[in-house]
């Protein structure tokens, strides 16, 4: 498996049915919906309004794609990734490669020049998070890259999210730290699945590109860097060079954003800044995103239903003043295994619709029961999976039932002469609605709708519309897309850029307002008192 670069890679995505390109011009705000509508297969944007760059997203997000990147049966990916990890293969530098065809240095550094867009409605602002990031091990010299995200605050600088230690990367930053020194990094935009899975994998005492050389079976191009003495793959579509501020701490807010887990992430966290000091890239290059969140946060997959079960259930659950909006049995459940969605309208309900659920119909089914909030899709399997996932809490959200009566046919009754019983089991998983419970923790992280066609609109300079921009601030806390959506038809790097100029002057505030449900969702941007002089 040589080192392949990413539009070759694109073209045998594209060969085996796993690739969808769009001709069509699209909006930045577009993108979301244009990912959303192929959840199963990559996306390549050919053309994006106000942007040289390609787009492509969902690239390794099934198992297809995994299973082509390897070489491999899908069924074996676990084995053959397992296998390539222990090889080792030591790097060579190559004198250039296509990703240095533009290199941007001093006042020329401008990543609005990416597709920058809001992905999911309550996220902070956008984000750059397909990114394999470069550092170097002060103490002993070796490369360290592994996944972070980057949260837009200017033309040349972000937020980068290491709160955790994956990839060592914020043990690394604090060994900068320690010295009181910035963190030089090379942020690698656009590369093949095969590199993505390699990046996930670091050792003690290991170099990683000789870990990339392993998943090659031979060794990695790299390219150095213009401003530092780290090195890139070769294969790189997009190099973004700087540092992160590690001399500065973890002071910066950063987030929310819609994360893989389907929700948002808990609170504002503190994080490092980055500045950048180069970019990089291919001419007529691709610019890569990674699909997170959204409505389906696994391959969607829809099940056949028992009808006749589900009346039953449905039944009694209104007759019972449960406020029941679906019933679902489930094929593979062979109606042992039902789903109910309903309206939560008092602490009771969910534990009562189980109790209905598991006694009501035929006495026989189902044993198993779960309930959900009335906004999980029980149509839906990856959804089920996913409240069950996160919001079913095993010590207080299990309902046992003992010594109800099951189909005599089930092995577990021992018998063929009825009447037989077993205990049952119900779970609830819905959101808690009593005690101290944050619900925006629960929130499901849809993706942004497209703005919609803004029609003629005056353009206006960047000095003017960072002037416009701060009288809208001014006037009341704005979330980023409420911004977005008052300049909707502004280029859009001149929306960022016009952003970028105040966002010194800005701070973050949690502020409750009707036209949204949670007050940390809405984690507005206000003026500052102090910082415009006023």
């Amino acid at each position: 498996m040589p080192q392949q670069d990413l539009a070759s890679f694109v073209a045998e995505l594209e060969s085996i049915g796993q690739l969808v390109r769009i001709a069509e011009e699209k909006r930045v705000d577009e993108l979301p919906a244009v990912m959303e509508a192929h959840p199963d297969k990559a996306v390549l944007v050919e053309k994006v309004k106000d942007c040289e760059f390609q787009f492509l997203a969902g690239a390794y997000c099934t198992r297809e794609q995994y299973a082509h990147a390897m070489k491999c049966d899908p069924r074996k990916l676990g084995q053959t990734i397992a296998g390539l990890t222990i090889r080792r293969e030591k790097p060579v530098i190559v004198d250039t490669a296509p990703c240095k065809e533009v290199i941007l240095k001093g006042d020329d550094v401008d990543i609005t020049r990416f597709p920058l867009f809001l992905y999911h409605p309550y996220d902070g602002h956008a984000f750059i998070q397909d990114t394999n990031v470069v550092s170097r091990d002060p103490d002993t010299g070796l490369i360290n890259w592994g996944i972070y995200r980057f949260m837009y605050r200017s033309k040349n600088e972000t937020n980068v999210d290491m709160r955790n230690d994956s990839h060592n990367g914020r043990i690394l930053a604090k060994k900068y730290q320690a010295r009181g020194q910035d963190m030089p990094v090379a942020v690698v935009i656009g590369g093949p699945t095969l590199d993505k899975i390699a990046s996930m994998y670091s050792f003690p005492s290991v170099d990683d590109w000789d870990i990339l050389g392993g998943f090659y079976g031979e060794p990695a191009k790299v390219v150095r860097c213009e401003t530092s003495d780290l090195t890139v793959p070769a294969n790189a579509e997009i190099v973004i060079e700087g540092r992160m501020m590690t001399s500065e701490g973890w002071i910066y807010d950063e987030g929310p954003y819609g994360e893989y887990t389907g929700t948002y992430g808990s609170g504002l966290p503190a994080n490092c800044r980055f500045v950048v000091d180069c970019i990089t890239f291919r001419k007529g290059g691709i610019y890569q995103y990674a699909t997170i969140g959204g409505l389906h946060p696994g391959r969607t997959d829809l099940m056949i239903f028992d009808p006749t079960i589900e009346a039953d259930i449905y039944t009694a659950l209104v007759n019972a003043g449960i406020q029941v909006l679906d019933v679902h049995a489930p094929y593979g459940g062979s109606h042992n295994i039902v789903y109910a969605r309903i309206k939560v309208r008092g602490g009771g309900d969910a534990k009562q619709t189980l109790g209905l659920m598991l006694t009501c119909s035929r006495q026989w089914f189902p044993k198993l029961a779960y309930v959900f909030d009335e906004d999980i899709d029980i149509f839906d399997d990856d959804q089920v999976k996913w409240a069950q996932a996160w919001r079913y809490n095993p010590q207080v959200d299990t309902v046992v039932i003992p010594d109800l009566n099951i189909l005599p046919l089930d092995p577990l009754a021992q018998t063929n002469h009825p009447p037989v019983h077993t205990p049952k089991a119900g779970f609830d998983c819905t959101i808690p609605i009593v005690g101290d419970i944050d619900r925006f923790s629960f929130e499901k992280c849809a993706v942004s709708d497209p703005l919609g066609d803004p029609g003629p609109v005056a353009p206006l300079t960047e000095e003017a519309l960072t002037e416009a921009m701060a009288a809208y601030i001014k006037e009341a806390p704005r979330m980023w897309r409420d911004i977005l959506k008052h300049f909707h038809g502004q280029p859009y790097p001149l929306i960022y850029r016009a952003f970028g100029n105040l966002r010194p002057k800005l701070g973050r505030v949690a502020d409750r307002r009707p036209d949204y449900p949670y007050t940390f969702a809405n984690a507005c941007f206000v003026y500052e008192k102090g910082k415009d002089g006023k």
